[in-house]
């Protein structure tokens, strides 16, 4: 194994949906690198959280995720709030997937035009949420792995 290989990826949950979030933490259990850090209910708890804010400062117990798996539609500030709030701030390498009930156009559209890494519709059975948890941490996976460098040409 590769030593620069990254051993975990640190997940976040924004979703408003106490059901979304038990299903969530269930597919997540079936990977061996995505790790559940926190769940928040809402985008200023999502903001609060990655700020470090309030009762989120202690980064031992509140460390930043690699991850955040955002809903777009919640309260008090909603997923496309903290993709705008996100656009101003210096974290390249955290990627962004909005899981969403919406399939409206002009969502996906704004979602990634606000810097979301991915969108994707929730998927209805377990099964399929599964899948699309596991695709994610390969996803992360080949994303972190260095790049090899081509073989050196020889010089003639």
């Amino acid at each position: 194994m590769n030593g620069h290989e990254k051993q975990e990826f640190l997940v976040l949950v924004a979703d408003d949906s106490e059901n979304d979030r038990i299903l969530l933490k269930r597919a997540l259990r079936h990977t061996t690198r995505l790790r559940l850090i926190f769940e928040v209910t809402n985008g200023a708890e999502a903001i609060a959280y990655l700020q470090g804010h309030a009762v989120f400062a202690d980064r031992e117990k509140f460390p930043l995720p690699d991850l955040l798996l955002l809903d777009l539609n919640m309260p008090v500030k909603d997923g496309f709030e903290v993709l705008e709030w996100l656009g101003k701030q210096p974290w390249p390498n955290l990627k962004v997937v909005v899981l969403t009930d919406s399939m409206h156009p002009e969502h996906i559209k704004r979602a990634l035009d606000l810097g979301a890494d991915h969108f994707q519709v929730k998927p209805s059975a377990r099964g399929d949420l599964d899948s699309l948890v596991l695709a994610l941490e390969e996803h992360l996976l080949n994303a972190a792995r260095p790049a090899h460098p081509r073989p050196a040409e020889r010089m003639a």
